[in-house]
Formats: structure tokens, sequence, C-alpha cells
């Protein structure tokens, strides 16, 4: 298994990303095995006194002299694109990641004020998983992942208090949860409309589990479900 992590340039917490890369990836000295910094995901690497391996983007929004440093002193391998593209930085990032054979994937700075960037980079969660690879979109206070089979949470190393499901393609069947406040045995989420507003449509209904067991299992049999670890801020 290839560690990755994605710096992109959304809202980020440096103490916390310090902490969460030393503690995630002590096995491989403190970091992973491909750190990819997109755009301006460059200004957190440099904060975090990291050297990517490789540094991407149409560099419109990282700071001139930030990227002049980061290539004068480090000369990382770089790729740029013009700003008239068809995906986003983050996007092109993770193609990089996927090509060059990553299978865990964890994207720091993906989320933020921007909500189409959000949206968008839980459609990468997807695209990994149609790939059979793992990824993640993770902040101070989320941890998202898509889940097309089968997950396990350790409570030791949940990030967070709740964890929370809900339907990312139209139908999810075959939903079992063990280990939690609440558990589920072969149910269903879905996003169809019905006449009853307080039917199984997956809007709410599965928000704010806890887990209750040293593991808590999730697994579906078909569709994609979203899991989101969160806490309050």
């Amino acid at each position: 298994m290839k560690t990755c992590v994605i710096i992109a340039g959304g809202e980020f917490q440096t103490k916390f990303a310090s902490s969460y890369i030393n503690r995630t990836y002590s096995d491989f000295g403190g970091r992973p095995e491909l750190l990819i910094a997109a755009d301006r995901g460059i200004e957190a690497c440099m904060k975090l006194n990291l050297v990517p391996d490789l540094i991407l983007g149409d560099y419109d929004s990282v700071d001139p002299m930030i990227l002049e440093q980061m290539n004068h002193a480090h000369a990382p391998e770089s790729i740029q694109f013009s700003p008239e593209k068809n995906y986003s930085d983050s996007h092109l990032a993770v193609v990089q990641a996927i090509e060059r054979g990553a299978s865990d994937i964890c994207i720091l700075g993906a989320t933020g004020c921007r909500l189409d960037h959000v949206l968008a980079n839980l459609g990468l969660l997807k695209a990994c998983a149609d790939h059979g690879i793992l990824a993640m979109l993770v902040d101070e206070t989320n941890r998202i992942r898509i889940v097309d089979h089968e997950c396990i949470i350790k409570r030791k190393e949940q990030h967070g208090t709740y964890v929370s499901i809900l339907p990312y393609s139209d139908e999810v069947t075959g939903i079992t949860l063990k280990g939690f406040q609440y558990p589920l045995n072969d149910g269903s989420l879905c996003k169809k409309e019905f006449s009853d507003i307080y039917s199984d449509m997956g809007v709410s209904r599965g928000i704010s589990n806890i887990i209750t067991e040293e593991r808590a299992y999730i697994s579906v049999k078909t569709g994609y479900l979203l899991v989101i670890e969160s806490c309050d801020r």
C-alpha cells in the first residue's frame, strides 16, 4: 500500500495538519510515501516544513515569491497547467497520485468556504473508490470517505465524536452497522422523493451515530455511502 497526502488550496489548519500527518504516517518517518502540493497547498507545505515530491496547478492562487522559494530551495518535480482547464488542481493531483501508484490517499485543504470545491472534492472520493483506492478528505473537525464495500473504524483512532452516513448514490442497499449506538442490519438509504416527508429519503436518518465498541463495522451491498466522522468545533 503506497500512502499519499495531497495538500490542496482550501481551508488549512497548520497545527492540526502537522499533528495528523506525524501521527498517521509515523511508520513512514512522519510523512507519507508520496506528498503532492496543489497550487496554494505549496504555501501550506512551507508552513509545515515539508518538501513535496510534486507540485502542480495553474499557480494562480499561490504567492509567486513562495513558489519561487520552493523551486529554488528544494526543486521538487513541477507540473504547470493553463488556468483555462477542465479540471480543478485537486482533481489533477488525484490523477497524478493514482498514476504514481497511490493506494491510500489523504486530502488536506479540501474543505472551506468554497462549497463548489468541497462538493467537487467529494466526487474525487467516488472516483478513487471506483479505482479501488481508499481516499479521505480530512480537516480539523471532519474525516470523510466513501464506502462501496466495507470499512472498520477503531474507536481509539476515530476522528471526532460522531459517525454519520449519507447516500452518495441514488440508493444504497444492504447497509449494516455494528458497534454503534444505533446498529443497522441490511438497511437502505436513498435520495428518491416520497409522498411521506418522514419516509426513508436518507436526508438525515444516518446523522450523528456514536461508536460504542472498540471496533465499528460498516458495510454495504450496493451503492456508495458517504461516511463522515466529525466533531463540534
